[in-house]
């Protein structure tokens, strides 16, 4: 019989500014399982003013910490304030309705199908530009600690109004940076 080697096999590309291949090798892909989530699955959390009404759809334990997804529920005229994510790409899936996206500064317009992707690091806000309530998916690359994140934020709104500061003494626990005010 032959031996196996110890070496592991890694897949993915390889990035400009990158020390070897980006991607996840064969040990971390057999580590996490396939998942189906069916409509509407996830658990939902819904913040005391109806502003946010999140759904996490896939959590990031589920996806072994390489992902979490989203929904989120936006009313007309509502988005988050201005912010970074320190370890996190985002990418947002836009499901109904219309958005303003602002990403570093450029302002884009967009409605159902299309994507927005933020690099960590990156400024970045939304707003629901539509007479009715919008929804978006979106999705952390790495998962980190989100949903964690969104809980803390709930449990505070339950308390107190969630002023900047407020939310700034949270997400710095999370890897998240408030900047400005909303859209």
């Amino acid at each position: 019989m032959e031996a196996k080697s110890a070496e592991k096999r890694e897949s993915g590309v390889q990035r400009p500014g990158c020390q070897g291949p980006v991607g996840r090798n064969e040990e971390d892909v057999a580590m996490a399982n396939p998942l189906h989530v069916s409509e509407p699955g996830g658990e939902r959390l819904v913040f005391p003013d109806g502003a946010i009404e999140l759904v996490i759809k896939i959590p990031g334990a589920a996806t072994d910490g390489a992902f979490a997804v989203f929904e989120d529920v936006v009313r007309p005229g509502a988005g988050p304030a201005r912010h970074l994510h320190r370890d996190q790409d985002e990418t947002f899936f836009v499901e109904d309705g219309r958005f303003d996206f602002e990403i570093e500064g450029t302002l884009i317009h967009a409605g159902p199908g299309d994507i927005a992707f933020v690099p960590k690091g990156v400024v970045h806000a939304f707003k629901n530009v539509g007479a009715d309530h919008g929804r978006l998916r979106f999705m952390f690359t790495p998962a980190g600690e989100s949903e964690a994140m969104f809980r803390a934020f709930l449990a505070a709104a339950h308390k107190r109004p969630l002023t900047l500061e407020t939310m700034n003494e949270i997400a710095m626990n999370y890897g998240q940076t408030f900047v400005g005010p909303p859209l």
